[in-house]
C-alpha cells in the first residue's frame, strides 16, 4: 500500500527549527528571510492529490476511539506492519471537501515541525466514508481533561502558557490563523505539563481571507467580534482573535471556570463588568480575577481587549513568566496593602492621561481610609500658621537669641 506524500520540504526542514531548553520551556532560533520566504510560498500553495482507498482494519489494529465528534472521528491504532502506535483522524467524507481535508492535513503536516505542535504523519488514504490521516499520540489527553475545578498551579499554568503561546507564534509568524485555540485542542505529553502541543487545524485559514463563525466552538471561548455576527456572515480572518481565545485557555487553567458566558456587553453582566474595568471605567476588579497579581491582571487586561485592533500580540505572556501570577496566602496582604493592589496599574505610554487619573482617583480613597485613623494627609495653611504664631508666643522670653546687635 502507499500513501499520500505532500510535495515540499519533509521532516528534514525540521532542522531549521532548533531549538535549545531554557528551564521547562522551548525556544526557537529564527530563519533567514530566504528560509522563511521559500516555506511561506509553500504553504499557502495546498496542493490536491487523489487519495488511495486502503482497507482499514487491514492495514491497522484499531485499539479504541479517542474521541468522536460532529463532522471526525479520532482512533488509537497499532500498524500492522510496523507494530507502531499512532493516532488516526478519521474526517466524515460526506460533511468535509476534499479541498477543506487537503488543507488540514497540509497545514498540519507543514507546521508539525514546532516542539508544540502535533507532529502529523506524511500518511493519508481514504477509507469507507472517512478521509484519514495520521498523527503521533497524546498519552495524557487534553487540557480539558487535566484542568480540575479550582484551576492549576502557578507553575503549571506558566508552562502551559509559554509552549501554547509558542506554538501560536510560529502558526502566526507564517501568516496562518488557528481560529479554533481551545482546551480541547492543547494535547499534554507530560504529568507536570512540561510538554504540550496544539492540533487541529481544521479551521485554520491566511490572515486577511474572509471567513465565518467557527462552528461547533464553545460560547466563552469566542472573542466579542464573532460572537457579533450572524449567520452566513463573512469577516476578514485576523490573528487577533487567537489571543483572545489563548487568554480564556490560560484563564480556565488558573481558575477551573470561564470568565464569562459570552463576550457580549447587551447579554452579559460578567463581561459587562470586565469591561468597565478593561476600559478604567472603575477600579474595581472583577471578582473572577481577584485571586490574580497586578501584572497578571495587566496581561489579560492587554489580551482580552475588546476591539482586536487593540489587543496584544501573542507573545505577550512572555513578558510576565517571571513575575507572580496569583495572589498567595502565606503572603496574604493587610486590607489596606490589597486595595492599594488592585488600583496599581503598570504605565504604557499610550495610556499616561488616563493611569493619571485613576492614580488620583486612589490618591482620594487612600486619604479617606488614612483620615479614619485620625492621620492627616493635606497641608492647611491657615492652621499651620496659627499653630506656628501659638508655638512662639508659648516660648521662653529668656532665650539668648544671637542677633548681630547683642554681640555688640
Amino acid at each position: 500500500m502507499s500513501y499520500m506524500t505532500p510535495p515540499g520540504p519533509l521532516r528534514s526542514d525540521a532542522s531549521k527549527f532548533k531549538c535549545r531548553r531554557k528551564r521547562h520551556h522551548l525556544v526557537s532560533f529564527k530563519t533567514t528571510k530566504r528560509d522563511k520566504s521559500r516555506e511561506s510560498s509553500i504553504l499557502h500553495k495546498i496542493p490536491e492529490v487523489i487519495l488511495e482507498t486502503v482497507n482499514l482494519n487491514e492495514e491497522y489494529n484499531v485499539v479504541k476511539v479517542l474521541a468522536e465528534g460532529y463532522f471526525a472521528k479520532i482512533f488509537l491504532a497499532d500498524n500492522r506492519r510496523t507494530n507502531t502506535t499512532v493516532v488516526l483522524k478519521a474526517v466524515h467524507a460526506e460533511l468535509t471537501s476534499l479541498k477543506d481535508f487537503y488543507r488540514e492535513y497540509h497545514y498540519s503536516y507543514h507546521l508539525s515541525p514546532h516542539p508544540n505542535i502535533l507532529s502529523t504523519y506524511s500518511v493519508a488514504f481514504k477509507s469507507d466514508d472517512f478521509y484519514i490521516f495520521a498523527q503521533e499520540y497524546a498519552p495524557y489527553g487534553d487540557l480539558a481533561g487535566t484542568v480540575k475545578a479550582g484551576g492549576l498551579c502557578e507553575e503549571f499554568c506558566k508552562r502551559i502558557a509559554f509552549q501554547l503561546c509558542s506554538a501560536l507564534e510560529f502558526v502566526h509568524s507564517k501568516q496562518l490563523v488557528h481560529r479554533d485555540v481551545k482546551l480541547e485542542n492543547v494535547l499534554v505529553f507530560a504529568a507536570d505539563f512540561s510538554k504540550l502541543k496544539l492540533c487541529d487545524f481544521g479551521e485554520t485559514r491566511k490572515e486577511g481571507t474572509q471567513v465565518g463563525k467557527v462552528k461547533c466552538t464553545w460560547q466563552p471561548f469566542l472573542p466579542p467580534e464573532q460572537c457579533d455576527a450572524v449567520p452566513n456572515e463573512k469577516f476578514p480572518c485576523r490573528r487577533y482573535s487567537d489571543c483572545w481565545q489563548a487568554a480564556i485557555v490560560l484563564f480556565v487553567c488558573a481558575t477551573g471556570n470561564t470568565p464569562w458566558q459570552i463576550a457580549l456587553l447587551t447579554k452579559n453582566a460578567d463581561y459587562q463588568n470586565f469591561s468597565k474595568w478593561q476600559k478604567r471605567r472603575t477600579t474595581k476588579v472583577p471578582a473572577q480575577f481577584k485571586k490574580f497579581t497586578p501584572r497578571l491582571l495587566r496581561m489579560f487586561r492587554r489580551l482580552l481587549a475588546h476591539k482586536p485592533e487593540d489587543r496584544a500580540e501573542i507573545t505577550e505572556p512572555f513578558k510576565y513568566m517571571k513575575d507572580a501570577w496569583f495572589e498567595t496566602k502565606s503572603g496574604q496582604n493587610t486590607p489596606i496593602e490589597r486595595k492599594m493592589s488592585e488600583d496599581i496599574y503598570i504605565v504604557d505610554d499610550d495610556d499616561d492621561d488616563d493611569v493619571r487619573v485613576e492614580m488620583d482617583e486612589s490618591r482620594n480613597r487612600m486619604a479617606k481610609i488614612l483620615s479614619s485613623y485620625g492621620l492627616e494627609t493635606t497641608v492647611d495653611q491657615k492652621s499651620m500658621s496659627k499653630r506656628l504664631h501659638e508655638w512662639v508666643l508659648n516660648c521662653d522670653t529668656d532665650y539668648p537669641f544671637d542677633t548681630k546687635e547683642e554681640s555688640d
